[in-house]
């Protein structure tokens, strides 16, 4: 038996960022029935390595999207690893390719023409410095299907940070300004880290007196 093919409208509805649907919508993007295909296996896999043990030679689709250098973003993890979770998992970022729609095409164009031989859906991504817990950047590949623009606090000293990194990769700001929120982000981080252990060691006390309890009873 053949498998239907989710149309244009159920696949973008089944994309996890809010942006991205709303961005594709906007455009009017029609994919063809190949990449939904292509598509529903990523967003919706029948197990959890269907999309990965299959051939992917030919599953590299153009996939539009607004995100551009120095933008803010939320990433969350790959909907392949999060099926029958209740939860999303995400983190905090700052884009740091393509610059503008011009580079974004022609890097398209590239993948049809030069690159069409070594490309596949894995390189449908865009480069993301991640905020880590120790107020660094580390960098990574997520699909832009994973990605939206956060609705952050701007008076939170995560977003400060954020700001200030991105004010240094546009030669702006200074590496103090940019420390001095790295620094106060850490003692957050921490104090978080602390209050969860804390609240661990509680569930467990708690946990061994009701076993001791069960036990004398």
């Amino acid at each position: 038996m053949t498998e239907k093919i989710p149309s244009n409208d159920e696949i973008i509805a089944m994309i996890p960022s809010k942006t991205m649907r709303e961005y594709l919508t906007k455009i009017n993007w029609q994919f063809s029935e190949r990449d939904r295909g292509i598509l529903r296996r990523y967003l919706a896999p029948k197990n959890k390595m269907e999309f990965w043990t299959v051939d992917r030679s030919d599953s590299y689709i153009t996939l539009p999207h607004p995100f551009r250098r120095n933008d803010i973003v939320l990433v969350y993890d790959e909907p392949l690893f999060r099926r029958n979770k209740k939860e999303k998992s995400f983190s905090l970022g700052i884009v740091w390719g393509p610059k503008n729609d011009e580079e974004f095409w022609e890097f398209e164009e590239r993948a049809r023409t030069k690159l069409k031989d070594s490309v596949d859906f894995s390189d449908v991504s865009i480069t993301v410095d991640f905020l880590c817990e120790n107020g660094f950047f580390d960098h990574d590949h997520p699909n832009p299907l994973q990605i939206e623009y956060p609705e952050l606090d701007p008076e939170s000293c995560e977003a400060k940070l954020l700001e200030s990194a991105v004010k240094l990769q546009k030669g702006e700001g200074s590496l103090e300004e940019t420390d001095y929120f790295r620094q106060k982000y850490i003692k957050i981080v921490e104090k978080k880290r602390s209050e969860s252990l804390g609240f661990f060691r509680r569930t467990l006390k708690k946990l061994l007196r009701w076993l001791m309890y069960r036990v004398d009873g």
